[in-house]
């Protein structure tokens, strides 16, 4: 399943954040990291994946909790979503 992790920091932790390298993606079986973004405006970083069950989930943003918040939200593709809601809207 997709998952969008949003990373959220505190500017005082901006240089641990840098020190221990968002960006670099940690290998963790059964986690596919897809992309992952940067908000140059705000202390936030976006990381899209996709994991096979919720110890994988959780595995993949352990390492980060001590630094921020980490919401993460299940997303799907929009065309796979329209058409799983059009099936559901008929029942």
């Amino acid at each position: 399943m997709l998952f969008m992790a949003i990373f959220s920091y505190s500017p005082e932790d901006r240089n641990l954040v840098i020190e221990r390298g968002m960006g670099s993606v940690e290998n963790i079986p059964g986690v596919d990291v897809r992309g992952e973004w940067f908000d140059v405006s705000g202390h936030r970083v976006f990381r899209l994946f996709e994991a096979e069950d919720e110890v994988r989930l959780a595995a993949s943003i352990f390492n980060w909790t001590d630094l921020g918040v980490a919401e993460v939200i299940p997303v799907m593709d929009t065309d796979k979503a329209l058409k799983m809601l059009k099936k559901t809207a008929k029942k």
